[in-house]
């Protein structure tokens, strides 16, 4: 008969947890004296803490070979784990629930894809420095694919599209978005136009970003078959390229015409109308959640509805 595997573990309540603080340098650091430094540990404290560690895991964890750091599998797997308990621990122990945006001090990690960060808080920049002047925003990418990930990497928020928002976190929506066109303003077929018909967007010469997004134009058979003929003459690293390279040029950017207005409003460019239907697409903001019930979060998320609710009427 044999016993399952959940009657071998130690019970938790046996287990030291301040072994946590040292397990997380541990896997993180590149030396066993570097987590030392970290956690404030001596050499040998460091040293008795891994052979408890390892003792309790029955797994050696990590290794170091001629000085290079390798972790076993196991020590992998904890790797993230332990960093995201961590984060919960030291959330819940500086918890406060009260948040003045005047004299409280914090750090807010948001997560956003490089036009959503232009677009909501290029424009609150101002805000936050007149009315939470203590406040640090500190901006993370965020992968369409894997959107978990940056929960994985500290985000305290996520500004993405609604199509790609977590299922199992809440959804505050925050601006509807939709797509149009942007060129310079001396554009030598557009000049005084403010739309774009088919014929001449067929023979354009486009510029777009490497992160393009047309997962809005799913099942429209005729806006992704006028997207798919562009003739792309260049391909860049990010939508805050694009103004620069039009400007002077016959080149036609489409985008997110909140992106391309926020553009306008400082460049020598212009938004105009694609030929196309632009179905609307709804960015959302989303809590970690260890972060549920932090005031300082809240109160950040509601500046950036509120923002986009009374100062900025949507685009046409």
């Amino acid at each position: 008969m044999t016993a399952d595997s959940s009657d071998l573990q130690v019970p938790v309540h046996r287990f030291n947890l301040n072994l946590l603080y040292p397990l997380d340098a541990i896997l993180h650091a590149p030396t066993l004296t570097e987590a030392g430094r970290r956690v404030r540990l001596s050499q040998s404290a460091m040293s008795h803490a891994l052979r408890r560690l390892r003792e309790h895991f029955a797994d050696d964890l990590i290794t170091y070979l001629n000085g290079e750091k390798q972790l076993t599998p196991l020590g992998v797997a904890l790797r993230d784990e332990v960093r995201r308990v961590m984060r919960e621990v030291d959330g819940t122990f500086n918890f406060s629930l009260v948040f003045d945006p005047l004299t409280s001090s914090g750090t807010i990690t948001v997560a956003a894809a490089d036009a959503i960060e232009q677009i909501l808080l290029g424009r609150m920049q101002q805000l936050l420095v007149e009315s939470a002047p203590k406040l640090v925003v500190n901006v993370i990418p965020l992968d369409p694919r894997d959107p978990r990930r940056v929960l994985d990497q500290g985000a305290d928020l996520l500004l993405l599209p609604v199509a790609e928002a977590l299922p199992e976190l809440e959804r505050v929506p925050i601006i509807e978005d939709h797509m149009s066109c942007m060129v310079w303003t001396g554009h030598s077929t557009l000049h005084g136009k403010y739309e774009i018909d088919e014929e001449t967007y067929r023979a354009a010469r486009h510029i777009t970003a490497r992160d393009e997004r047309l997962s809005g134009f799913a099942g429209d058979a005729h806006a992704l078959e006028l997207l798919g003929a562009r003739r792309i003459v260049m391909r860049t690293t990010s939508q805050a390229a694009l103004p620069g390279i039009i400007i002077g040029s016959d080149l036609i950017a489409t985008g997110s015409v909140w992106l391309f207005q926020h553009y306008a409003s400082i460049l020598p460019v212009k938004v105009v109308a694609a030929p196309f239907e632009r179905p609307r697409t709804m960015i959302v903001a989303q809590c970690a959640p260890h972060k549920r019930r932090d005031p300082m979060l809240g109160w950040f998320a509601q500046q950036i509805e509120e923002y986009f609710r009374q100062e900025r009427r949507p685009p046409p």
